[in-house]
């Protein structure tokens, strides 16, 4: 396509004025846009004219200035019938003055189509004078198209957005249309007894794309209608709303092309094309399973002339069993395609129909509304069959039952089917997943299992994308939606085939495994626990315990029931004084654990570091501590103890009045770092060889540095201390870094 205009500058303002007088979009009434292109032709003709006597080369108009088609950017092709030596001085010309001529001399005049390409022979067709000349090519014309069709297609899949369509070369635009068209005139006798009425269909989205195109163009683009296009395009034509606009334009192209498909297939099947249609069923099941054995554009098309007489018969329940006869089990690919261009979808599901052309411009989302959720059920089917393509979390689909994968289907279906209407999109798709099922006598359960997961099929993408998916509180989060065990599987999966079926390109191997990194954590034993004591927490209306378990180490919630647990500290928020120092022994005599929990009602600096000298005072050496002030209820401290001693004893000495003051002994550890920091909180890692005292040391360091604990951490593993400090902001976090390293590290 030329990228300049034979406009000159002088004419835009007119050009547009002209084009829009009177225009009523979507309805195009072809005399006017017929009295735009003549009024072009005659600008161009005023052009060429003054470079030179034009006339005189014996100029053929070809291509769209001969069917009176002209856009303000279209290529002007020409055939000279004149001295080749002017013709090339007058090219040469234009060229120069910014007319970009897609002309040529024919080797023979008698036979212009000597020496020129087969597709190029149809441009003929145009010149009365040529149509029995370009009969005798139509086969090779032909067969050239449909090549040229299928390389466009692939080109247009991989390299624009389906939202942005090209009105020229895109799927349904005016090159597919005008050669539909013209090969209805090759082949006229294979559409003598066919209903005319996509031809006609064709030709006015012919004339509604012209005049888009031609408003494109005076606008400064090119043939792709690009989201800001769009927008201006809705001022001009006095349009509701954007998505009406493009509503109407997806749906005209989805038209286009369907009909031009079946254009092509049609002369594809030659004589066999009429029986096929004799012998074609008319009631809803022999039509279905037709569709199934031969899921090609023709038995698409028959499908679709009778959609409304095949829907009349039906009751909603009807419906029901014959999309469970139509969908569950394996399923072609092809065959879900042709439920939807036949409409089939639309006439279980009308809500179906209100999604058809509806796009969203977010940088992110490939097709419309209705098409994505046709490529949803297909990614399904490529989950079930071809599961290696998801990467690490495709391994979940080996796990799904029959009844799983109908509930997938069910959902690739519902997901967005709420999409464009009021309120969030998941809540009110669930609702009509209730309105359907209910109608179609679906089991309950499974009604069940596919509102969750519409209501919640944006959750996990978040959580495993933009959160942390190892916290506690994005487990919570999930936890309270019902995210767990059978659910959570098919909800990761479906994470995972809706993302494919809004971009292809979206999906990536790092995003498989991030999702799966997420499923496993949710499956991990920690998680399970962190559920578990919620859940009793629930159960017995224990308030503020979500927000305390949360703040507790992990080993503390793996190490308790969730009676011990959530009973101590409902008893510590009761409590109006310290609570005395509980022990507790957990586990086999030959693999306890021994527990000691200290509480004080009012937290102040050096708690911490007098509960650690008190265990070490008494030869009680700390293995894990868990360390939080938790609100209602104050210090709240565990610390898993390494001793013989039995639980009682140890008791009663950490329970007793005395102070204990031992003298902090000198350590070293192997590094002190500075995890993060900001204005409410820094937070140190100590991690070292395993020495006697490190956690009472490290305590102590902080006390000196004038910090106060917020929370912390400390864990043996073997030989190996790694302790974590949250500390309440004080001085300047670079000077305090840097005395803790002088102190401790060698």
């Amino acid at each position: 396509m030329a990228t300049r205009s034979f406009l000159l500058s002088e004419d835009w303002d007119q050009g547009r004025t002209l084009l829009l007088d009177g225009a009523r979009f979507p309805v195009v009434v072809a005399e006017n846009r017929l009295k735009f292109s003549l009024w072009l032709e005659k600008k161009l003709e005023e052009r060429l004219g003054a470079i030179g006597d034009f006339l005189a080369l014996e100029p053929v108009k070809l291509g769209s200035w001969a069917r009176h088609e002209l856009c303000p950017k279209s290529d002007i092709d020409l055939l000279f019938l004149g001295p080749e030596e002017k013709v090339k001085e007058f090219v040469g010309t234009a060229f120069r003055q910014g007319l970009k001529l897609r002309a040529r001399t024919p080797e023979d005049k008698e036979d212009l189509s000597k020496g020129v390409e087969p597709f190029d022979v149809l441009a003929l067709y145009a010149l009365e004078s040529q149509r029995g000349l370009v009969h005798k090519y139509r086969s090779r014309i032909f067969a050239t198209i449909r090549k040229e069709r299928e390389e466009r297609r692939k080109r247009q899949d991989s390299m624009s957005s389906l939202l942005e369509p090209n009105l020229k070369f895109g799927a349904g635009g005016l090159r597919d249309i005008e050669q539909a068209l013209a090969l209805r005139h090759l082949f006229a006798k294979l559409f003598v007894d066919v209903d005319p009425y996509p031809f006609a269909v064709l030709t006015e989205i012919k004339e509604e794309f012209l005049f888009l195109r031609s408003l494109l163009h005076l606008q400064g683009s090119g043939d792709i209608l690009t989201a800001h296009d769009q927008l201006e395009f809705v001022k001009f034509l006095k349009m509701k709303s954007h998505q009406n606009l493009m509503r109407h334009i997806q749906s005209q192209l989805e038209r286009a092309s369907f009909y031009a498909d079946w254009a092509v297939a049609w002369i594809r099947a030659g004589s066999k094309a009429a029986q096929r249609r004799e012998r074609f069923p008319i009631t809803l099941a022999p039509a279905l399973q037709k569709l199934k054995g031969d899921p090609g554009i023709l038995t698409q098309f028959e499908v679709r002339r009778r959609v409304d007489d095949l829907n009349q018969p039906l009751e909603d329940y009807d419906k029901g069993r014959v999309l469970l006869k139509a969908l569950n089990g394996e399923t072609e690919d092809e065959f879900l395609v042709g439920l939807y261009r036949t409409r089939l979808l639309e006439m279980w599901i009308p809500d179906f129909k209100k999604l058809r052309g509806l796009v969203q411009h977010d940088h992110y989302h490939r097709y419309t509304a209705d098409a994505h959720l046709v490529q949803t059920l297909r990614e399904v089917e490529r989950a079930r069959t071809k599961s290696r393509h998801f990467g690490p979390i495709g391994k979940l689909a080996k796990e799904l039952t029959t009844v799983d994968w109908w509930t997938l289907k069910l959902t690739a279906l519902f997901h967005d089917l709420a999409k464009g209407g009021e309120g969030d999109h998941s809540t009110e798709g669930a609702k009509l997943v209730e309105k359907y099922f209910r109608a179609w006598e679906y089991p309950e359960s499974l009604k069940e299992d596919v509102r969750w997961l519409v209501a919640n099929h944006l959750i996990l993408s978040t959580a495993a994308f933009r959160q942390n998916p190892q916290s506690q509180a994005t487990w919570k989060r999930l936890f309270d939606r019902g995210v767990e065990g059978r659910r959570l599987n098919l909800l990761a999966l479906f994470t995972a085939i809706d993302i494919r079926a809004t971009n292809a390109e979206a999906w990536t191997e790092w995003k498989s495994k991030l999702l799966m990194d997420l499923v496993r954590s949710l499956h991990s034993p920690e998680a399970r626990k962190l559920q578990t004591h919620l859940a009793y927490a629930k159960k017995h209306k224990v308030l503020h315990a979500d927000e305390w378990m949360l703040a507790l180490d992990p080993v503390v919630l793996e190490s308790f029931t969730p009676k011990v647990l959530v009973e101590d500290l409902k008893e510590a928020a009761l409590a109006t004084q310290d609570l005395p120092v509980k022990v507790v022994s957990i586990g086999k005599k030959s693999k306890s654990r021994v527990w000691a929990r200290f509480h004080r009602k009012r937290d102040e600096r050096g708690v911490f570091l007098a509960l650690v000298k008190r265990l070490y005072g008494f030869g009680l050496s700390i293995e894990t501590a868990s360390v939080h002030t938790l609100p209602g209820i104050g210090v709240y401290d565990w610390f898993c103890l390494k001793s013989e001693k039995p639980p009682r004893q140890i008791a009663q000495w950490l329970n007793l009045p005395t102070k204990v003051d031992p003298e902090v002994p000198v350590v070293k550890f192997q590094s002190v770092d500075l995890m993060s920091n900001d204005e409410n909180e820094w937070i140190f890692s100590f991690r070292g060889r395993d020495q006697r005292g490190l956690l009472m040391a490290a305590a102590q360091a902080l006390v000196s540095e004038d910090l106060s604990l917020k929370w912390a951490r400390a864990h043996t593993w073997g030989h190996q201390v790694d302790d974590i400090f949250s500390v309440q902001p004080s001085g300047e976090v670079e000077k305090v870094l840097l005395a803790l390293q002088r102190r401790f590290v060698t």
